[in-house]
């Protein structure tokens, strides 16, 4: 996609994440241009089957063990989108990371992330905007400093 001049920010490759606890997006921006690379999806969580017990693939566990299950699912998670972030950022040339998703997701991945891949990332955005225009994401992005480091 072509970025509209007002969100023509991006003079070097920039890995733009828009993410939240059950999918996120990546875009490269370069210049005038932003196109959508990649999206990874959080694995299927339990879901509730009655106040004592959840159903998972036909099975029937306590509720403890769908909270312990829910915290596994959010490490892998956030595992695999840091592995995703540096392969990114090899294949990419990228020069700064941008991201757009809940606080709680954007240290579980900081986290997982070698420090060479960390100090890339220049602006955050504590916002849930993976349904949200693209347009209207980057421009609320734009409008975040960027991290003085």
């Amino acid at each position: 996609m072509q970025l509209p001049e007002n969100l023509q920010i991006f003079s070097e490759p920039s890995l733009i994440l828009i993410g939240n606890f059950g999918k996120t997006h990546f875009y490269i921006a370069n210049e005038i241009d932003c196109d959508q690379i990649n999206t990874v999806e959080a694995p299927e969580t339990a879901r509730p089957d009655s106040e004592s017990s959840v159903v998972i693939n036909s099975g029937r566990r306590a509720q403890s063990d769908a909270a312990n299950n829910e915290e596994e699912d959010r490490k892998q998670y956030a595992k695999n989108l840091a592995r995703t972030v540096t392969d990114t950022g090899d294949d990419h040339n990228i020069k700064n990371i941008q991201i757009i998703m809940p606080q709680e997701l954007i240290r579980r991945v900081k986290n997982e992330l070698a420090g060479d891949i960390k100090n890339l990332i220049i602006r955050e955005l504590d916002k849930d905007l993976v349904k949200t225009d693209l347009k209207e994401a980057l421009t609320r992005l734009a409008e975040t400093p960027v991290h003085v480091k």
